[in-house]
């Protein structure tokens, strides 16, 4: 039986498996690279700076690019904060702190760039609807 080509065993991995179990990676490709090589990695040092500021240079080039930066950062802290500690980890706590913040950071300049919702001008009093005139973006 288990050498029928066509058995598949109950053990093996289904599409409807808990996703916490599975490696996913989010966030643009730089943030996928530095997930995949957090493990290699004995100590974050003052690296992290460098990958955050990296990324907001690369985010500001092209923002809707990024959807899911700010979970990739999430999930980079949150892998660091999983990790043992050991005495050349010190800074590990540090980056969690500014990856988090990133996160958030990311986050709300998401909610920024996103595509305005219509409004219907029937529903909502006219004080209440935005002038397009009156947005102004970001001056970084």
């Amino acid at each position: 039986m288990f050498d029928d080509p066509n058995y598949q065993s109950d053990a093996a991995e289904s599409d409807c498996s808990n996703t916490s179990t599975r490696r996913e990676r989010y966030g643009c490709a730089y943030l996928q690279a530095i997930q995949a090589q957090l493990d290699s990695y004995s100590t974050t040092g003052g690296e992290y700076l460098e990958a955050i500021f990296t990324h907001r240079e690369i985010f500001s080039s092209y923002p809707s690019a990024h959807p899911d930066c700010a979970r990739a950062f999430g999930d980079i802290a949150y892998k660091l904060e999983q990790r043992a500690w050991r005495a050349d980890r010190e800074a590990d706590t540090e980056a969690v702190v500014a990856f988090r913040h990133e996160a958030w950071s990311i986050a709300a300049m998401m909610t920024y760039h996103a595509p305005p919702t219509a409004i219907s001008r029937t529903s909502e009093p006219s004080h209440a609807i935005l002038s397009p005139v009156c947005i102004m973006p970001p001056a970084w």
